[in-house]
């Protein structure tokens, strides 16, 4: 499926984006960590009942920013901007893990425009204890010393390792996400620069509560978004736990045949 790549600029944010399909039903998309829009390649080739949006989040891909805190009111004015520009009313909108604050953020400020809303894995919901180290003083000077100088942060995560402090599934996720200068970067970058585009835990159950339009996939193996973390504040109905790890639930059977039948059954605003 040939997919259009398309910019929205707002001051010094560059926003790039994939488009594919020419439908009444419009998904947006939101990826994770490390990744960029070709994380939804899939989508684009088997959702062919949906107009797709699939978005670089800033600092990844292609998609651009300064460096400083990625504001709500900016964020807020680029979402306006591109669902000015592409003229929708109504969409679906999907995150996978870091993306799924991104896809929060837009059924929380725009609800008269988002259909459904769909999470998969999603981040936003409780902050891990590394999230916290690297976003509180005094610990985030050090955060930010240590992902500026490669070797030092190696060594204190084998430090860390050796004396049981970091498992084997976070292990395994510093080798292959932060194993690069630029990786160190992007996830400083992704912690900090993103901490406002965040909900409290009393507004987050408030939405909860009210929304009857939103489904939440999550791993029974997931090692980096925890169900039992999550499903303590979801109604079971709203739900389903598939039996992947992380990185390989977005692509799962059941996440796209959920979307799928939104094809044949979509879902009408009240």
């Amino acid at each position: 499926m040939f997919a259009e790549t398309k910019k929205i600029i707002f001051e010094k944010y560059s926003l790039a984006y994939n488009v594919s399909g020419n439908s009444e039903l419009k998904l947006l998309l939101f990826h994770g960590f490390g990744q960029d829009r070709t994380a939804f390649d899939l989508y684009h080739e088997k959702l062919l009942g949906f107009e797709i949006y699939s978005f670089d989040l800033v600092f990844h891909g292609e998609s651009t920013g300064p460096e400083k805190k990625l504001s709500p009111n900016d964020w807020f004015t680029l979402m306006s901007m591109f669902i000015k520009k592409e003229q929708i009313k109504n969409f679906y909108v999907a995150g996978f893990s870091l993306g799924g604050k991104f896809a929060l953020f837009l059924a929380i400020y725009f609800p008269t425009h988002v259909s459904q809303l769909i999470l998969i894995a999603p981040d936003g919901f409780y902050k891990s204890p590394w999230y916290l180290i690297s976003t509180t003083w005094p610990t985030r000077l050090l955060f930010n010393y240590l992902t500026q100088n490669f070797k030092q942060f190696h060594f204190l995560m084998g430090a860390l390792k050796y004396m049981g402090l970091i498992d084997v599934s976070m292990s395994r996720f510093i080798h292959k996400e932060l194993s690069t200068k630029d990786a160190l970067k992007k996830v400083y970058r992704s912690w900090t620069y993103f901490r406002d585009i965040s909900f409290s835990s009393k507004l987050l159950k408030l939405f909860l509560a009210q929304s009857s339009h939103i489904h939440v996939f999550l791993g029974a193996k997931d090692p980096l978004i925890r169900m039992d973390k999550i499903t303590p504040v979801l109604t079971f109905e709203t739900y389903t736990v598939l039996k992947e790890k992380h990185h390989k639930i977005p692509v799962h059977p059941a996440v796209l045949a959920y979307i799928q039948n939104l094809e044949t059954n979509p879902h009408k605003k009240a």
